[in-house]
């Protein structure tokens, strides 16, 4: 089966959700404010076994756009880049990181067990993700710990940013937080020297976004 007749089997569902395929970036995605909410649906095929495997994010244009000026991204990436994106098991445990497919097993069996994961626990998790504020909690809960998909770098210029648009007043405990952790793992003299112009950057910049 090839990964376009995979995605077909998907769309009709997404679409009664609000969801749209973009070909161009191979993944399913939903408007809102402040942002994006995005489905990946990966599929490989192996000799011994296929994988369908599930992505969730949620983007926050105004973080992004911030935290990219002062990171060495490629310029088109910026545009694209998810805030924060987690796989099925990190959100409800009863569900597996990817499917496993052997044999003639049935992908649609592992496609129902999606959807039932989608809305029982996907689609009200990135409705809640979509709130700013919210995502900006699970960021300060995580500390010096990263999300399992992105590294620390990322995690760091991530999460300063979310608080100093939207928890004002922890920012400084914050801003403090991640500078400490940013030195303590011994980054290069370039990320810190980037992390402290984004620093500095928000330190001035007077707050518009958050509501």
């Amino acid at each position: 089966m090839r990964k376009k007749e995979v995605i077909d089997l998907h769309y009709g569902f997404f679409k009664d959700f609000g969801f749209e395929f973009h070909p161009q970036n191979f993944l399913f995605e939903k408007s809102f404010p402040q942002g994006n909410q995005v489905i990946f649906v990966h599929y490989t095929e192996y000799p011994d076994a296929t994988y369908l495997e599930y992505k969730l994010g949620v983007r926050i244009h105004a973080v992004e756009s911030i935290i990219h000026k002062f990171l060495p991204t490629l310029s088109d990436y910026a545009s694209r880049s998810i805030t924060l994106i987690q796989s099925p098991d990190l959100i409800s445990s009863e569900y597996p990181r990817r499917y496993v497919l052997k044999d003639s097993e049935p992908i649609l069996d592992c496609i129902l067990s999606a959807e039932n994961f989608f809305i029982k626990h996907g689609f009200p998790w990135m409705d809640e993700m979509i709130e700013p504020k919210n995502l900006e909690l699970a960021f300060a809960s995580h500390g010096e710990f990263p999300f399992q998909t992105q590294n620390f770098v990322y995690h760091a210029f991530r999460g300063v940013t979310l608080a100093r648009l939207y928890n004002s007043p922890d920012y400084l405990n914050l801003r403090q937080l991640y500078l400490e952790q940013i030195k303590r793992k011994e980054m290069t003299p370039f990320t810190i020297a980037s992390f402290l112009q984004l620093l500095d950057y928000l330190d001035h910049m007077e707050i518009k976004i958050a509501s």
